[in-house]
């Protein structure tokens, strides 16, 4: 299984196939879960962190995982860039799909044994209603927490290609026009503004002596918010759901 987010930027096409062609190596030789680690190039206080341990291969770079760090505030996160040998976790995995299932059933045995109630009712007349029985009785839980963090088969290749991890408003923003100091699409004008991340659509969005904004028109609604909690963006539209009124924007 490659497990690949549909929300990255990925540069340099043979570079990464070649990345994930020693992930699938290393996954059958190794039987171990792999993941893709990504050299960091700035204190970012939004991805998890991997610390590398032992090098196993001479090709492209792959070490076994000594641990795995979450999101980090900034001192900690320019202290682990400092040291060297912590790479980003991209949230890429490669594994066997048996070697899965067996650290699940090792290190999050409530999911497996109620995945295994689903597997059993596949092409069966109860397929539907046992699939929507069970997967609400599962407690969500991520890759990272509930497998990635505890078992003893994690292993990370280095990758060597252009990565980016587009899944919030600040990293979009990296990839938009530069004006002024600020990053901007659509109708905008800035005057006397720093830093901020403006995605117009019709109406036109003027900003006057502001920074660390992120201001989007998507037609119906208007965000403003703080840049630098961009990644809290999941409780925002938790708080919207909780209100029932505003159920039509979202």
């Amino acid at each position: 299984m490659i497990v690949l987010p549909s929300d990255h930027y990925v540069e340099g096409k043979k570079i990464f196939e070649n990345t994930i062609k020693q992930a699938v190596e290393i996954a059958e030789r190794k039987r171990g879960l792999v993941t893709i680690g990504v050299k960091p190039t700035r204190a970012e206080t939004g991805y998890g962190y991997i610390e590398m341990g032992d090098r196993i291969t001479a090709a492209v770079p792959t070490f076994k995982v000594e641990r795995f760090l979450e999101k980090p505030n900034i001192e900690v996160a320019k202290d682990l860039i400092l040291k060297g040998n912590y790479l980003w976790n991209s949230g890429m995995f490669v594994w066997r799909a048996d070697v899965f299932l067996r650290e699940m059933e090792k290190y999050i045995p409530k999911m497996y044994r109620r995945l295994m109630v689903i597997y059993r009712s596949v092409d069966t007349e109860e397929e539907e209603s046992v699939i929507n029985e069970q997967y609400n009785l599962i407690e969500g839980i991520s890759v990272d927490f509930g497998i990635m963090q505890k078992t003893r088969k994690a292993y990370v290749v280095k990758c060597e290609f252009l990565w980016d991890d587009i899944g919030n408003y600040g990293a979009l923003s990296r990839f938009i026009y530069n004006y002024r100091g600020n990053n901007i699409k659509g109708n905008v004008f800035m005057e006397q503004c720093e830093e901020c991340a403006v995605f117009g659509k019709d109406k036109l969005i003027i900003g006057f002596g502001v920074k660390d904004l992120v201001i989007v028109d998507s037609g119906d609604v208007i965000l403003i918010m703080d840049k630098n909690r961009d990644q809290e963006i999941k409780y925002l539209v938790n708080k919207l759901i909780d209100e029932k009124k505003y159920d039509e924007y979202l």
